[in-house]
């Protein structure tokens, strides 16, 4: 039995399966090879292992792994938001990186309804879509209309 709590899986049906190795489309497992529908959770849309990908990783991480964006920044995601600016509709100014789908629409409410009471305005209130999904978090949960997880 696996100590590891894993997302949206029945762990009374079936142990989880061993992904020891990943190439292309497919998660190679002990008991052959699965297709990565899902691409790992909507984070891998070039497939596992590719060669480009992963030298472009270690080239980066070989320079600086990883740096707190609270005061620190870097030149990469400095030119990449400059980009994104460019595209976008006038006022729109500034990029927040998120790493997950979930910290992305939590932040997302926090700066609207931070925005409105910055405002001075009392909304608190968000509208969603009927059957909407938008991540695991206390705050995506609140605001997803999907009833299983919502219902808890």
């Amino acid at each position: 039995m696996s100590a590891v709590w894993h997302p949206f899986f029945q762990h009374g049906t079936e142990p989880a399966r061993p992904g020891g190795r990943h190439q292309g489309a497919h998660i190679l497992t002990d008991r052959g090879p699965l297709l990565d529908g899902i691409s790992s959770w909507w984070v891998v849309t070039h497939g596992h292992n590719q060669p480009q990908i992963v030298e472009a990783i270690r080239e980066t991480a070989g320079r600086l792994d990883q740096v707190i964006f609270a005061g620190l920044t870097r030149d990469p995601a400095e030119e990449l938001a400059e980009a994104l600016v460019t595209m976008t509709p006038a006022g729109l100014d500034h990029v927040f990186y998120s790493d997950s789908g979930s910290t992305a629409v939590e932040v997302a409410l926090k700066m609207a309804l931070g925005y409105w009471r910055h405002e001075g305005d009392s909304r608190h209130r968000i509208a969603v879509i009927e059957g909407s999904y938008h991540g695991d978090t206390i705050g995506t949960m609140s605001v997803g209309e999907r009833g299983l997880q919502r219902r808890l």
